[in-house]
């Protein structure tokens, strides 16, 4: 598999244990921990972390745990590597109906950072905009 596809990938499962955190939280953490570095970071903007499961625990309990049901849907991907690291930017679009009923839909941009590892490549740093 070359390295894109292999980073592509590796973002959509990503998205996919996030998409499962409302109904299976401990099953999402257990999913996201693997995609990172130990050393990986995150910024959304409104909050940061600086450690994947710090990041794991906030997407399963404050976002999963709001939400009845989400999907991440990824777009427009551009993907650098060079060498053993590598840079990847996707347009996002996520759906979710929250436990009140309120269904909502965030829109925004990753700018995330990844790392060659003996495991495959692996996410070092989430960047997320959101667009209001």
């Amino acid at each position: 598999m070359n390295d894109a596809l292999e980073i592509a990938n590796l973002k959509a499962r990503y998205c996919a244990a996030g998409d499962s955190a409302p109904h299976d939280p401990q099953g999402a953490i257990a999913a996201l921990l693997p995609c990172f570095v130990p050393d990986a970071t995150a910024d959304y903007g409104f909050i940061q972390f600086d450690t994947p499961a710090k990041l794991a625990e906030f997407m399963a309990t404050a976002v999963g745990g709001g939400s009845q049901w989400m999907i991440h849907m990824l777009g427009s991907p551009r993907i650098e590597v060079n060498g053993d690291e590598a840079t990847g930017d996707w347009t996002i679009a996520v759906h979710s109906r929250r436990r009140d009923g309120e269904t909502m839909l965030i829109v925004g941009r990753y700018s995330d950072r990844f790392r060659r590892t003996a495991e495959g490549w692996r996410i070092s740093h989430v960047g997320f905009t959101r667009y209001e």
